[in-house]
């Protein structure tokens, strides 16, 4: 069954008459049988809640399914305009701190659903700045993710219109790593090194485990540091392992996701929201990067409390996943050869001659160690196949610097040339508790921060409806058949009347703009926060409930309480 999603008055098609995917849609009333009805009819020809008309039992919408689910009966999701999903792994249990835990805390009008009636580790239904929100602990792993996620699209898929999977992480400690052989004459140049808190927001992921390797490849070099571990098939043996690079499904919706959260990490709105790293984790970082100088002889930036982290995008890192934590430089050198080839797939599909680069290689990313990227991403690739899915929903990973994945290297004394041998020069442990806290605080402002623009951008909506009715019923139609990530799609690529529209809310010129800037991500950001420009409406003009949104500034404001 599908589920109706229906839209603001002066947003779309009268109130009778919901709209999905672009199409009339069902609706959950008594009546017709047929899924051509006017919003009256249920699906598969069975009869509606209201109906006399035989004996039949009333089946279920989509969207009565997921609020039972959700313990929120009455709900109204097709008013609402559907959920955003945001997913976590770590309940506290490894570090101390919930990876979800400033954005529940900012989360209003909380539903819990119990522990116990889900396979996943803790589900909190409510409102992030006026919009609809579930957010979720899968639990630790791939297997935990995937089954999480699977359960969740069960239930609530149709209402979902976007996913985000957000958690810590460990990173190469620069990009294009600190050793690439074959060449181990010295270190790379520092270009530029990563930190913690730094954030890589990207929709590729690959399975670190798909691998097909003897002892003696994998560990031909050792104990060199300085080596690339050799295998006999990869990730991309799908004979072998199945699906282990995720790179290709519903690519252009999942980037222009990806887009609208580094533009809304990146605005000057969103930096001022990040907290400043505290003593204990600048102090981690001096002694890392001190003892990297010391034993490679290079020069690397000064590392200061005052800078603010990094946002990577979806070009530069890309995560190597697996229930493996692994930690040297022949990993790491081989991780960012598996993060090359992820992104060099997904680049490869993506916008044919839009210009993007079609490969990179190893020299050029950071590899991101984490696990549950590639479960969410393999459960999702599977609902998408599915006859009965509605359409494809956005989905992009969040994924912050808590550690790096190898400690500070040095040459071997004695050695030289270009096939020097290497060592690790001191041990740096691990922080699990100042670290993680501090990259779970600055992921999470980069999600809030998204939620924060699209509230804000439902000020200037109202605007748009205001001026030009014509208008509001065309991006209306939009969001129906392409959805958050679709929409931004869309929009970028200069839909029809996107560049009026993008104009109207204040976004400029399409054209002459960087990712995650310009037309596409206004529009797409201000549709985005569909549920909080539905509050509210219903009677009146689109002026009124501009003015009323107004009023209701303050909503679009967040809070994460980091020292």
């Amino acid at each position: 069954m599908i589920a109706p999603v229906l839209l603001p008055k002066w947003l779309g098609p009268p109130r009778d008459q919901p709209v999905y995917g672009g199409a009339w849609g069902l609706g959950a009333g008594g009546g017709g049988g047929s899924s051509s009805s006017n919003g009256n009819g249920n699906s598969g020809g069975a009869w509606g809640k209201g109906g006399g008309w035989g004996p039949w039992p009333y089946v279920p919408s989509q969207a009565e399914v997921c609020e039972a689910y959700l313990g929120a009966p009455g709900l109204d999701l097709a008013k609402g305009g559907g959920i955003s999903l945001v997913l976590t792994a770590d309940p506290g249990d490894f570090s101390g701190t919930p990876e979800a835990h400033h954005i529940i805390a900012n989360l209003k009008h909380k539903v819990v659903k119990p522990r116990s009636s889900s396979v996943c580790g803790g589900l909190y239904f409510g409102e992030l700045m006026g919009q609809a929100a579930l957010v979720v602990t899968t639990g630790i792993g791939p297997t935990a993710a995937g089954l999480c996620t699977q359960e969740l699209l069960t239930a609530c898929g149709s209402a979902v219109t976007e996913l985000i999977y957000f958690g810590t992480s460990g990173w190469s400690p620069q990009l294009g790593g600190v050793l690439n052989p074959p060449d181990c004459g010295g270190a790379n140049p520092s270009r530029k090194i990563t930190r913690v808190g730094d954030v890589c927001i990207s929709p590729v992921s690959v399975n670190w485990v798909c691998k097909k390797s003897t002892w003696t490849l994998q560990a031909q070099g050792f104990p060199n540091q300085c080596f690339r571990p050799a295998e006999v098939a990869g990730p991309n043996a799908t004979a072998l392992y199945g699906e282990c690079l995720f790179a290709t499904d519903n690519l252009d919706a999942n980037l222009a996701l990806a887009d609208s959260l580094m533009a809304a990490a990146r605005s000057a709105r969103g930096r001022a929201a990040l907290p400043h790293r505290n003593n204990l984790v600048t102090g981690q970082e001096q002694k890392y990067w001190g003892l990297m100088a010391e034993g490679t002889g290079e020069t690397y930036p000064a590392v200061s409390g005052e800078d603010m982290p990094v946002v990577w995008d979806y070009t530069q890192c890309a995560e190597v996943d697996g229930q493996f934590f692994f930690t040297g430089a022949p990993w790491e050198i081989k991780a960012r050869d598996y993060a090359a080839q992820a992104i060099s797939t997904a680049l490869g599909f993506a916008k044919p001659g839009s210009g993007a680069r079609d490969s990179v290689d190893a020299t050029e990313v950071i590899a991101v160690s984490a696990m549950e990227g590639v479960g969410v991403a393999e459960a999702l690739e599977k609902y998408h196949r599915l006859d009965s899915t509605p359409r494809r929903i956005p989905y992009t990973n969040v994924r912050t610097l808590s550690n790096w994945i190898h400690h500070p290297v040095g040459r071997k004394p004695g050695s030289s040339g270009a096939s020097a041998e290497w060592d690790i020069f001191q041990e740096v442990p691990e922080d699990y508790v100042n670290g993680y806290a501090y990259a779970i605080a600055t992921g999470s402002v980069t999600i809030l921060s998204l939620f924060q623009q699209r509230c804000l951008a439902g000020l200037e909506l109202g605007s748009i409806a205001a001026a030009d009715p014509e208008q509001a019923q065309l991006l209306a139609a939009a969001l129906g058949r392409h959805g958050l990530g679709g929409l931004a799609l869309w929009a970028q690529q200069g839909g029809s009347g996107a560049a009026a529209a993008a104009a109207a809310a204040g976004g400029g010129a399409a054209s002459g703009k960087a990712p995650g800037e310009g037309a596409g991500v206004s529009v797409a950001a201000a549709l985005g926060g569909r549920r909080g420009g539905a509050a509210g409406v219903g009677a009146g003009s689109g002026a009124a409930w501009a003015e009323e949104l107004a009023k209701k500034a303050k909503l679009c404001t967040f809070t994460v309480d980091y020292s």
